[in-house]
């Protein structure tokens, strides 16, 4: 369940909406509906946290993940459609070079009794178990699954998205929303 109570934006003073309040419940369908300027884009940046209201409260349970596409795209112009889609995994590169390091570490240890290596192993294990349950490895083929599925083909994957038309890069950030899983 989603609660927003008494929210309030500003646009250099003058309120674009307040004392805003309503519940989004689980398996509720909504829909945001108004005219150009009304703050349906705003009002969906607070719910995904992005944008902060003025005040009021929004309360979005731990476990829930709100995925937010912009209107207006932030892809590279240098970039690859696989290599852009990756960014939806950079938690899963971060821990990955985060498991490497501590592998280099135990490998270069010789204090194989002291309670700071034993602590290292732990930590070690957790993370790679973390990490395979993540589904560190099999990231690349999650991302294939998700472009074709959006109705790009395997010979897209290595061309710069800026050969691509603004339908098809908003197809790209929407691939990288749907692998980040929101809820």
């Amino acid at each position: 369940m989603i609660a927003v109570e008494g929210l309030k934006v500003e646009f250099n003073a003058t309120p674009l909406f307040e004392d805003v309040s309503y519940v989004i419940n689980k398996k509720d369908r909504i829909a945001l509906v108004g005219k150009n300027g009304a703050g349906k884009s705003t009002m969906l940046k607070i719910l995904a946290g992005i944008q902060q209201p003025a005040s009021g409260v929004v309360a979005v349970p731990r476990e829930c993940t709100i995925g937010y596409l912009p209107q207006v795209m932030i892809l590279s112009d240098e970039r690859t459609v696989m290599q852009e889609a990756e960014l939806a995994f950079e938690h899963i590169f971060e821990m990955q070079a985060d498991i490497e390091r501590m592998n280099r570490q135990l490998a270069e240890r010789t204090d194989y009794d002291s309670e700071e290596y034993q602590k290292l192993i732990d930590r070690f294990t957790h993370e790679n178990e973390r990490f395979l349950m993540m589904g560190g490895t099999n990231y690349r083929a999650e991302i294939e699954r998700t472009l074709q599925g959006l109705g790009f083909c395997r010979a897209d994957f290595d061309r710069p998205t800026s050969e691509f038309s603004g339908g098809w890069r908003m197809r790209i950030e929407l691939a990288k929303l749907l692998l980040r899983r929101p809820d």
